[in-house]
């Protein structure tokens, strides 16, 4: 609400502006001046009780009250276009449920017209699940706000829709309770766009797996029969790694994008590291590991977390053509209680291709990345609350 007073303080002053009320507006201005080092929201509660004290000393009744009222139609005007452009459903009931507004992005979405929709009950009219109509009733009264919460509504032409919903209650001076705000977004197109991917991911994927099975067996026999390290075969050999090692990641894609923050799982990063650590000590007897970090560690991250750190220390050792590679890895806490995993090598670094894949996020014919190993890593730590530097 003291948002909307220092809006309200705006308005007014541009009005005493352009009426020409000069000595007003120049009181005001004297006072905002005088109180603009304490909090902004007090700023704005004072501004409006001396802005009301300075009109009414300044200026007869009716010049005040037209000020006053010339004031709130502008804000009114101005949130009226906003309701009216936003590509979305704005809905506003009142405390029996009743639809008091809709907007041009609600009749967009849901197909009625604001004359046929205004007094019905939102929540009865739009069907959607009972429980969740009675749960959103409920945590409305209660005062709470909802954000982002996924549901369905159904269409005027009784087709449903994905939809995801904000809400907020409305007070009332008298009874508490007064209504509420909705607001509604059409999500149906993003749900099939990815239940057709997901589909799409999983086929693929058992079709490859499939496919590479058979094609390694019958590369098996063959080698029996070829010179040893037979290029060729060695060749063959590291193209179906490379499909599994995709197909692989495919999958992780996958589970980020449909498990969201429900993955999330507390880790011990000091054990997690020292396992990893010690298999790669083993996988690679040239290389020179050290790593500075504490017995234990735990951290809230995506329970992928792992397959991140493997990409990451994996990559440090397969890519460095030197004779004994060196990885460091430091592990610390900050000041802010963030938790920083550091790990430098001695390696060539990446490509420029591969870097600007990396940064920007987004591939094009001229920028492909050779592997999505390190994409998914990134994908992987942010999505953990973290971020990656370079």
């Amino acid at each position: 609400m003291k948002r909307h007073t220092e809006q309200f303080v705006g308005a007014l002053f541009r009005v005493l502006a352009d009426e020409g009320h000069d000595e007003v507006q120049k009181r005001l201005l004297e006072s905002y001046h005088s109180k603009a080092s304490i909090d902004r929201d007090e700023l704005a509660a004072n501004m409006f009780s001396e802005l009301v004290t300075v009109l009414h000393q300044h200026l007869d009744t009716r010049d005040e009250i037209d000020v006053l009222t010339t004031a709130t139609r502008h804000l009114l005007n101005r949130f009226s276009t906003v309701i009216g452009v936003v590509p979305v459903a704005i809905v506003v009931v009142d405390a029996a449920g009743q639809v008091q507004l809709w907007n041009e992005g609600a009749e967009r979405t849901f197909g009625w017209s604001e004359s046929e929709i205004l007094t019905q009950s939102y929540l009865e009219t739009l069907s959607p699940p009972p429980d969740l109509a009675e749960t959103v009733r409920g945590r409305l009264e209660a005062g709470e706000r909802l954000d982002g919460i996924e549901t369905r509504h159904q269409h005027q032409d009784g087709s449903i829709l994905d939809v995801r919903l904000w809400a907020a209650p409305l007070s009332h001076r008298e009874s508490g309770f007064g209504g509420a705000a909705f607001v509604v977004s059409d999500i149906t197109e993003q749900k099939q766009r990815e239940q057709r991917l997901a589909v799409l991911n999983r086929v693929l994927r058992h079709n490859i797996r499939n496919d590479v099975n058979v094609v390694q067996g019958h590369l098996d026999m063959l080698i029996d029969s070829l010179p040893e390290n037979d290029e060729h075969a060695d060749v063959i050999q590291r193209r179906l790694t490379n499909i599994i090692e995709l197909s692989d990641a495919a999958r992780y894609v996958e589970q980020l994008q449909s498990d969201g923050m429900r993955s999330f799982a507390t880790l011990d990063l000091g054990a997690l590291l020292r396992t990893r650590l010690d298999r790669l000590d083993s996988e690679y007897p040239n290389a020179e590991i050290h790593a500075t970090m504490p017995e234990s560690l735990r951290v809230a991250a995506h329970e992928l977390l792992p397959y991140a750190l493997d990409n990451i220390l994996e990559n440090a050792l397969k890519h460095n053509d030197s004779g004994v590679p060196h990885v460091t890895v430091d592990v610390r806490t900050e000041d802010d209680d963030r938790r920083t995993i550091r790990i430098e090598d001695d390696g060539p670094g990446l490509p420029e291709t591969e870097r600007e894949v990396l940064t920007t996020r987004t591939e094009t014919p001229l920028t492909h990345s050779a592997g999505m190993g390190l994409w998914l890593a990134s994908w992987i730590l942010r999505h953990s609350g973290g971020s990656e530097r370079r």
